[in-house]
């Protein structure tokens, strides 16, 4: 099986399944993975399970997405030896073919059209998953024993000796294969963890202060933020007799008082 294959197989596994592999039809012809779920003697779930699993997903790009998602479900689900084989399987089980769910698993979904390819596919009878859900699903539940399988012993490596070291995995996520927009979007979810947020008391002012000057704010959104959202009334006169005691900050206050003074009406002034 290709690796995908069985990292699909190992989480159904996991999930309570018993799983048939390299189902082929009289002309060799490869069927998928069939998963089945019992309750003693009695098949609760079926699933006629294909993996259409690519780093780069070549979907979005037609022009008629309908025809093409038409075209893959007719390869992969209503072609007539797929059907006769996958008929054979059940027959000997107290389950009709019609009650068998037909599911997808797709590699690389891009975000603009997820919600159209998904809606497709559920128009035709067959419901998608996204690899990446079934991998983070494996990765996040994977123990330290020993797996004799070798994909999931990779896997289970990459988890410990890699993506445990907060160094490596920096320099992975600030790489050539990740956009400006992914590494934002990965930021944006790691500072939405009230974990990670309480880590920043041990930020120091250096780099505190390279986030705010590299975070777009306008003096008026920084103000804003300063008073509503981060002093409150015990800090604010600490905060202001603080801040006009930095020499460049009481340059310009005094520059205002002065410019003010000057401009003062003479009735005033009397």
């Amino acid at each position: 099986m290709s690796a995908e294959k069985e990292i699909v197989n190992f989480w159904y596994n996991k999930r309570g399944f018993f799983t048939i592999n390299n189902v082929k039809t009289k002309n060799n012809r490869d069927c998928g993975i069939l998963a089945l779920k019992f309750d003693n003697d009695k098949v609760n779930e079926a699933f006629h399970i294909e993996v259409s699993c690519s780093i780069t997903n070549n979907i979005s790009e037609t022009t008629n997405l309908n025809r093409s998602i038409s075209k893959i479900v007719d390869e992969k689900f209503n072609n007539k030896g797929i059907g006769e084989t996958i008929s054979s399987y059940f027959k000997q089980l107290p389950i009709p073919k019609s009650q068998v769910k037909k599911i997808i698993i797709l590699g690389a979904v891009p975000k603009s059209r997820k919600s159209e390819i998904i809606r497709e596919f559920v128009q035709k009878e067959v419901e998608v998953i996204e690899f990446e859900n079934i991998l983070y699903d494996i990765l996040e539940q994977l123990d330290t024993k020993y797996y004799r399988n070798d994909i999931i012993r990779t896997l289970q490596l990459t988890k410990y000796l890699l993506l445990s070291e907060p160094i490596k995995l920096a320099k992975l996520l600030v790489n050539d294969n990740f956009s400006s927009n992914s590494r934002k979007e990965f930021l944006s979810n790691i500072l939405d963890r009230d974990e990670i947020i309480k880590e920043f008391k041990k930020t120091n002012i250096e780099r505190l202060s390279a986030i705010l000057k590299n975070s777009g704010l306008k003096p008026s959104e920084l103000a804003h933020m300063l008073e509503h959202n981060i002093l409150n009334k015990k800090t604010r006169k600490v905060f202001f007799d603080s801040l006009t005691e930095q020499e460049k900050i009481r340059k310009v206050v005094n520059k205002i008082i002065n410019k003010k003074k000057t401009e003062m009406g003479l009735e005033k002034f009397f």
